[in-house]
């Protein structure tokens, strides 16, 4: 159509809530944000529908949607676009839902990890700009980790994402949901966090605003004090080992619980402490997209464009 401007759309599907933005000419115009389960709820063909909307809603009124991306909580088939993760995303689990959303908007639709959405996000307009060796780590739900080389995602010998969310670093005998005891994710998903948070503030629920709330009380109160200093403690061991393997130069730090890494930064530090000769010098920075990161990496590196 003459006259319009071409707009991607990246969508963040993750655990808990999900995300549609639209990006025009290289600018974010418009966000959405709906719950997953709510979004999933219903058959495949209901769940479908309901994500087509939620796409063609944020597309703004004089712009032609052109593609579609989509940064999924993992493990994530990249080539048959299919989604395997029942235990945080069974709403979109075990169906083709690329294909799906390909015949239903008529544009093309591509997907991947959220974590690679994220990192993408933050290595094209975020806080890893330039950085030729990148680690994002997604402190969410769950735990998200994406390692890019020169702006290129580090996948396993499958081709697949290799899930570094899921490595031991305790002796935790909780099993996590991937078969692992001691697991990254278990010890440092923002989920984790809320639920210590809320026992050492008298069973207080766990809100979107509750790690706000604590990180007021936190100069005052042992108790919550005390989670905070394991908490990032924890999430200082998984980095440690991520960095160890992959030897990044830059280290960003996003997700919904990162907006406490000011007050776990000196645990964090402490943790990763080493030897002269085993030191691995990476540089940590928080996330500068925010919540959006996701979603903007899917539009602007994972969708497609007809219009080539």
């Amino acid at each position: 159509m003459s006259g319009t401007s071409d707009c991607r759309v990246g969508v963040d599907l993750g655990g808990t809530g999900s995300r549609a933005i639209a990006v025009v000419d290289g600018s974010v115009v418009a966000a959405v944000d709906a719950p997953s389960a709510e979004l999933g709820a219903g058959s495949e063909a209901e769940r479908t529908e309901r994500l087509a909307r939620l796409i063609t809603d944020v597309v703004p009124a004089g712009s032609s949607l052109t593609g579609v991306g989509i940064g999924a909580s993992g493990p994530v088939d990249t080539d048959a676009g299919v989604i395997h993760n029942a235990a945080t995303l069974p709403w979109f689990t075990g169906f083709p839902v690329v294909d799906r959303l390909r015949e239903r908007l008529g544009v093309p639709v591509g997907i991947d990890n959220d974590a690679v959405a994220a990192a993408l996000g933050e290595h094209r307009v975020g806080a890893g700009t330039e950085s030729d060796r990148l680690l994002m780590l997604t402190l969410g739900t769950g735990v998200g980790v994406a390692m890019l080389v020169d702006g290129r995602p580090v996948r396993g010998a499958d081709g697949a994402h290799p899930e570094g969310g899921h490595i031991p670093i305790s002796s935790d005998p909780e099993r996590c949901y991937c078969g692992l005891t001691g697991c990254f994710e278990q010890a440092a998903s923002r989920t984790t966090l809320q639920r210590r948070l809320g026992a050492a503030m008298g069973g207080a629920a766990a809100g979107r605003g509750l790690i706000a709330e604590a990180m007021t009380l936190a100069p005052v109160d042992e108790r919550v004090a005390a989670v905070f200093h394991e908490y990032g403690a924890a999430v200082g061991r998984g980095l440690a080992a991520l960095h160890t393997l992959w030897q990044p130069r830059v280290t960003v730090i996003g997700g919904s619980a990162a907006v406490c890494f000011p007050l776990i930064r000196d645990d964090l530090y402490r943790t990763l402490g080493r030897s002269e000769d085993y030191t691995v010098e990476v540089e940590l920075r928080p996330a500068v997209l925010g919540d959006n990161a996701g979603a903007i990496g899917a539009a602007v590196a994972i969708a497609p464009d007809r219009r080539g």
